[in-house]
């Protein structure tokens, strides 16, 4: 885990040595850099050129800059670790960057890179003030998907952030482009080399010998003004009678030259110092108490501050003077010098070192000690206890490697590491990746080396994933079977493993029609999924209960369900991803409601969240949200191009519920642009046929009819209703009205309201197109009785023309029946404006903004409101407060219009809509 005082360390400007020689033409050539507004500036030397030092030396001159800094070590280089210090080093700064995508991090979901950056880079745009990012030792970053992000990050940067990079090696980031826009400043080894002034004033000077030119001049010849070599020599020679002698002998590579002259200080040390330096050598960083329980030694905070003070290679970490390092090449040769000494007794070292740490609750280090031990032991005790907490923070790949460097017959003895990965891969929907896991876990059971409180514990949470995959499976009467037994042996206090064992309970029940038990399980799961703080199995249940309230037709209830957890949801600091469920609900709710705009923003929410959390199926469902929001409104275009991206978005184990809602509207899209070949085609995989004769799948018999399964049965009477109307082929409507009365009675026999509603609708047409105006008639005036109770007007819309120009005619007439005259008016409102005559039809809203530049998707009146706001120059807290919203709501409206308007930033939203005469 990141334990504050470490985490202090890496967040901390290191300080500078002791009257250290600053170099005046650097800092003139790097505050040119700033002067030009060069965004990026690039440190690249090998060690011990002091690139840390130049930075530290010019940093301290800068005044009105905020400096943040992260000093980087090879454990960084996983993504959540490194996000997660990364977002820490930006947070010093300003609290407010970063707290979105440090939710998602807590909760254990990795989004897209370009995500990450994005929100960062709208994050960043909001603060008022240029500052400097200083990412120490980059060159430890190899992680592809890191690197992914710095590259979306620096080729975006926005105005405020001015990032420095030190590294030892040129970093795999679009360099040449950044020289190409004169975007980059850049130091290199023969910048950082100490010129002759340099190296005399810090030889004479600063370390205080009494050297000749002639010395000086030999000096700079060998380490060719190598600031290490430097340094190292004039400790060498600080007390030596003949130091001339001394500094002709000096020969060989710049590796040869340090480790002699390393041996060489070391000699000159007492011996207890030279013990203390070989021991500590093992320790990336160090503390007074850590390097006592390592050697043995109760006086090591005195030993490290008189090392610091005799300029020994000691790098503060803080400024409290706590934590020290050793200059990375002066410890690699320590190193190598204990290895070759005192080889025996290192692993003893490195389990001391893992004992402080795990006494410490510094997990990460002490499991990389007790792995450097070989104490296997120590590492699956540390696993067991720590690795479910990492995973879901987001560090799998190093929960990984630890796994991955166990030997095998270690590796499987870690039955909670096993169940971690197996959440870690559940809760994304990856099934397949989990299912391995899951395996292992059940042999485990049966081990010698798991206590029976433990098996009992293991086997309850194993119990409910499996009766998760049983329910993916659609395996409803095991899932049953499974859930139950899940609760019957899990202990009353464990509210995290009872609330996923109720919501596998409900989603059983739910698929049985025992829906007086579902409503019971979904309100036990979120009792207890409240009461341990599991805001997936709380989210999950409470969208679920709105969903089943939704497609029974009560949309009120629904709404009343969702709403409150939304609020809350928003009003907490930083909204777990999971909650685009909530979201995608509400916004079904006002689309039903044809409150468009309303239904908008809370799919955009939705695709938000689900797109921070790595929801695959939930960016699935929020493109067909979207697809069927642009198809209601006339923009065919923008309907196809969403639908298009949830089928992208398809995998293997996508679930069967989200596959047949996405073929269900890419027909739909289909036909809408004059497809119907392409239509039928998606169909024929869900086994319906139009040739010859309409064939179709069989409905369920016992089962009870999926609200996804009767869309794709009505998407082929669209498929029937088209040709009717297309080319006069009348042919499959009979069989069309058969399907449709079966639907009609399995959707009443299920409860599912909104899709009877749908059906009826369908076979009204196909009545009227086969000239039973009385049948259709009848239909009509039963979907308006059974849709005006809740307020249902987006199913009617969807409808477009033919149903609009019917209940005109039904109104016209007063052929309504006890149907109120308000809700047909309401209705053709929303088809026809507030004045319908009888030529019109309806006009799509997607009207506003011609030419080949204008935005795909309008701007609503709020996002206008924003922008202008943006532009007038005001910052996100200034625009809340003007709104009277919350900051988040502010955040939410710009991202949504950088969205429409395909721009990364304010600058680009201001021009790009100035061009389009927005503003």
């Amino acid at each position: 885990m990141l334990k504050p005082n470490l985490l202090a360390t890496k967040l901390n400007l290191p300080s500078l040595p002791a009257r250290w020689v600053r170099r005046p033409y650097l800092s003139q050539r790097l505050n040119e850099g700033l002067k030009l507004n060069r965004q990026v500036t690039l440190v690249s030397a090998p060690a011990g050129f002091g690139k840390t030092t130049c930075i530290r030396a010019w940093v301290e001159m800068l005044e009105h800059w905020p400096i943040t800094w992260l000093s980087l070590d090879p454990t960084d280089d996983d993504p959540g670790r490194f996000f997660t210090y990364f977002i820490a080093a930006l947070q010093k700064v300003d609290t407010s960057i970063g707290q979105e995508i440090e939710a998602v991090l807590r909760s254990g979901q990795l989004p897209p890179a370009e995500i990450i950056s994005t929100t960062l880079i709208n994050d960043i745009m909001d603060f008022d003030h240029e500052f400097l990012l200083v990412l120490d030792d980059f060159h430890v970053i190899q992680d592809r998907f890191i690197l992914e992000f710095l590259e979306k990050l620096v080729t975006n940067l926005p105005q405020p952030l001015h990032l420095v990079l030190l590294t030892r090696e040129d970093p795999s980031l679009p360099l040449a482009q950044l020289r190409g826009y004169n975007r980059l400043t850049e130091v290199r080894a023969r910048d950082l080399r100490f010129s002759s002034r340099d190296i005399e004033r810090f030889l004479n000077e600063v370390m205080d010998l009494s050297l000749s030119q002639t010395d000086i001049a030999r000096l700079e010849d060998k380490t060719e003004g190598w600031i290490v070599g430097l340094q190292l020599a004039g400790l060498s020679v600080r007390d030596r009678e003949d130091a001339s002698g001394f500094i002709t002998s000096l020969s060989g590579s710049h590796r040869h030259i340090l480790g002699y002259l390393t041996e060489e200080v070391l000699n000159q040390q007492p011996e207890e110092v030279q013990h203390f330096l070989l021991q500590t050598s093992i320790l990336d960083k160090l503390n007074g108490d850590l390097c006592d329980a390592v050697t043995g030694r109760s006086d090591s905070h005195a030993t490290l501050e008189r090392l610091f003070n005799a300029n020994l290679f000691l790098i503060p970490l803080d400024e409290e003077g706590q934590w020290y390092r050793y200059h990375h090449l002066f410890a690699d040769l320590l190193r190598d010098l204990q290895n070759a000494s005192q080889k025996g007794k290192i692993a003893e070292l490195h389990r001391r070192a893992s004992g402080w740490y795990a006494q410490a609750d510094m997990v990460s280090e002490a499991i990389q000690h007790a792995l450097a031990a070989k104490d296997y032991a120590q590492v699956v005790s540390l696993l067991e206890s720590h690795a479910m907490g990492m995973i879901m923070q987001g560090y799998a790949k190093t929960v990984n490697a630890w796994v991955q460097a166990l030997p095998a017959k270690w590796g499987v003895q870690s039955p909670r590491t096993n169940l971690a990965f197996a959440w870690a891969h559940l809760l994304r929907g990856a099934y397949a990746q989990a299912s391995p896991y899951l395996e292992r876990l059940e042999r485990t059971f049966s081990g010698p080396q798991v206590s029976e409180e433990d098996r009992r514990s293991l086997r309850a949470e194993w119990l409910v994933m499996r009766s998760l995959f049983l329910n993916m499976e659609g395996k409803m009467t095991e899932c049953l079977a499974t859930a139950e037994e899940a609760l019957q042996i899990t202990p009353e206090n464990d509210s995290r493993v009872r609330s996923f064992a109720y919501f596998g309970l409900a989603c059983a029940h739910q698929a049985m029609d025992h829906y007086d038990l579902v409503v019971e399980a979904y309100q036990r799961a979120i009792q207890h999924g409240r009461a341990s703080g599991n805001w997936i199995a709380e989210m999950l249940s409470i969208s679920g209960l709105a969903q089943l309230a939704f497609e029974h037709g009560q949309l009120h209830l629904a709404f009343e369900i969702a709403a409150p957890v939304s609020e809350r949801v928003e009003g907490s600091a930083s909204p777990p991803p999971i909650s685009t469920v909530v979201f995608g609900i509400l916004g079904d709710i006002c689309y039903q409601w044809y409150q468009t705009e309303q239904a908008r923003e809370y799919y955009l929410r939705a695709l938000q969240l689900s797109t921070l959390g790595g929801f695959n199926s939930g960016m699935i469902g929020c493109r067909i949200l979207f697809s069927r929001l642009f198809q209601m409104e006339g923009d065919l275009e923008a309907a196809a191009r969403e639908i298009q991206m949830a089928l992208d978005l398809l995998q293997v184990e996508t679930p069967a519920y989200i596959r047949q809602e996405t073929i269900a509207q890419q027909v739909r899209v289909y036909l809408a642009r004059n497809r119907p070949e392409a239509a039928e085609m998606a169909l024929q995989g869900q086994g319906f046929s139009f040739r010859d004769r309409f064939t179709y799948p069989d409905l369920p018999s016992e089962a009870s009819l999926s609200h996804s399964v009767g869309l794709l049965y009505n998407s082929s009477l669209c498929v029937l209703l088209y040709q009717a109307r297309a080319g006069n082929d009348a042919t499959g409507l009979e069989a069309g009205i058969e399907l449709a009365n079966r639907l009609i009675r399995k959707a009443f026999e299920s409860e599912q309201l909104l899709l009877a509603l749908e059906t009826l609708l369908l076979r009204a047409q196909m009545h009227a197109a086969l000239g039973d105006g009385r049948a259709s008639r009848a239909d009509y005036v039963k979907a308006l009785e059974l849709a005006e109770p809740e307020g249902f007007t987006g199913v009617f819309i969807e409808g477009g023309p033919p149903v609009a120009d019917v209940l005109k005619d039904l109104a016209e007439g007063n052929r309504i029946g006890a149907v109120q005259a308000d809700f047909v008016r309401h209705i053709l409102e929303a088809f026809f404006g507030s004045h319908p005559s009888r030529d019109e039809r309806p006009a799509p809203a997607s009207s506003a903004g011609t030419g080949p530049m204008a935005p795909v998707e309008p701007l609503t009146e709020r996002e206008l409101e924003v922008l202008r706001l943006m532009a007038e120059g005001l910052k996100y807290k200034e625009i809340a407060s003007r709104l009277i919203v919350s900051l988040n709501t502010v955040r939410f409206h710009v991202k949504a219009i950088y969205g429409k308007l395909n721009v990364n930033n304010r600058t680009q939203a201001i021009e790009r809509a100035r061009q389009l005469r927005i503003l």
